[in-house]
C-alpha cells in the first residue's frame, strides 16, 4: 500500500485558453495564475495550500481536448447538488446526473462537458 496518495498533478487540455479560463472562473469561482513553459501555455489553478494536488489548463501542440480521455475529479464545493444544479442552469452539458459512489459511503459524482469538449468530473463527499 502507498504511504502518500499518488496524485500530484492534473493537466486538462484546452485549444482556447482565455475560453477555458473564463469558463472555469464563471461556474466554479476559481481564478488561475497563467504562464508559459516553453512552448506550452498553462493556466495553473490556484489554491491555498501550495502542497496540495493541483490542476492546470494546457494548450500545447501534444494535448488535445477529449470527451474519450482520462477523466480528472474535481472537488469544487461542500455538497454537489447545488454546483451541479447552477450549472446546468447556466447550459452546462451534464453527462452524468449526480450518482452515489457505494450508496454515498465514498461521495458522489457527476460528470459535464467544459468548454473545450473535455468530459470532466465533480465529487463531493454530500450530494
Amino acid at each position: 500500500m502507498l504511504h502518500n496518495a499518488p496524485l500530484v498533478w492534473g493537466e486538462i487540455p484546452v485549444e482556447n485558453m482565455d475560453r477555458a479560463v473564463e469558463f472555469y472562473g464563471k461556474h466554479f469561482g476559481v481564478s488561475f495564475t497563467r504562464e508559459v513553459m516553453n512552448d506550452m501555455e498553462m493556466a495553473i489553478l490556484e489554491t491555498e495550500d501550495k502542497e496540495a494536488a493541483s490542476i492546470g489548463l494546457v494548450k500545447h501542440e501534444m494535448m488535445q481536448p477529449s470527451a474519450n480521455g482520462s477523466v480528472l475529479y474535481l472537488n469544487l464545493s461542500e455538497q454537489l447538488s447545488g454546483l451541479v444544479d447552477k450549472i446546468a442552469q447556466a447550459g452546462v452539458k451534464i453527462l452524468l446526473p449526480i450518482m452515489p459512489i457505494k450508496d454515498g459511503e465514498c461521495g458522489f459524482i457527476a460528470l459535464f462537458q467544459d468548454s473545450e469538449g473535455n468530459t470532466v468530473g465533480l465529487w463531493s463527499k454530500d450530494k
